[in-house]
């Protein structure tokens, strides 16, 4: 069982979604997460997202207007983007956060997931982390080791990194650092998401 916190909008062509249940055979994704920033972004992912339930999105809190079934998550950049937010979870880019933003999420008692989580991220109390292949060189391995890995989700970037990469690249490099099977980080992971956002 795996969710893919971060696939891209133009990743999702033809040929990805005639070959979408295969993937998903192959390799147990029970959902892919689009995270659109822009309105011609959000306005594909809407369409998408209604047509197949595998898909959902997060949601740029200056589009909270366009919330439907299918939004799992408000985006945010910002600090004063939090007090916009009402009963739903966050997501938020590492690249975003500091200190003081990390101490008022905690503060105000916000739970989520950070997209391209680093090690430093790990101080958000009721948020999972996100790794993405590239993230993970940000990370030490006593680090991750540290880290409830029932909090490490995983993120493809795909058509950046393909799903081979996902499996036999990042989490395998993920299970050699925290001395974990691959299986139970993956639906350790995945678990707590799916619970925070509220689709399991």
């Amino acid at each position: 069982m795996i969710l893919d916190m971060n696939i891209k909008l133009n990743g999702i062509d033809e040929d990805f979604l005639e070959e979408l249940d295969e993937l998903i055979e192959d390799t147990r994704v029970e959902y892919f997460i689009i995270n659109p920033k822009t309105k011609d972004e959000l306005e594909k992912t809407l369409e998408l997202c209604s047509d197949i339930q595998r898909f959902k999105y997060t949601l740029p809190i200056e589009f909270k207007e366009n919330k439907d079934e299918n939004c799992i998550a408000f985006k945010i950049s910002k600090v004063d983007e939090l007090d916009l937010v009402e009963n739903m979870p966050i997501v938020i880019d590492s690249i975003s956060l500091d200190d003081s933003f990390i101490d008022i999420i905690n503060q105000k008692g916000f739970n989520g997931v950070v997209i391209d989580a680093k090690e430093s991220d790990n101080r958000l109390e009721k948020f999972a982390y996100s790794i993405s292949h590239n993230s993970l060189k940000q990370w030490s391995k006593k680090g991750i080791t540290d880290t409830d890995f029932n909090k490490l989700a995983l993120q493809s970037d795909y058509p950046v990194f393909n799903y081979d990469e996902l499996l036999d690249g990042l989490l395998k490099d993920i299970s050699d650092l925290t001395f974990r099977a691959e299986q139970s980080i993956a639906s350790g992971g995945t678990r707590t998401v799916l619970k925070t956002f509220g689709l399991l």
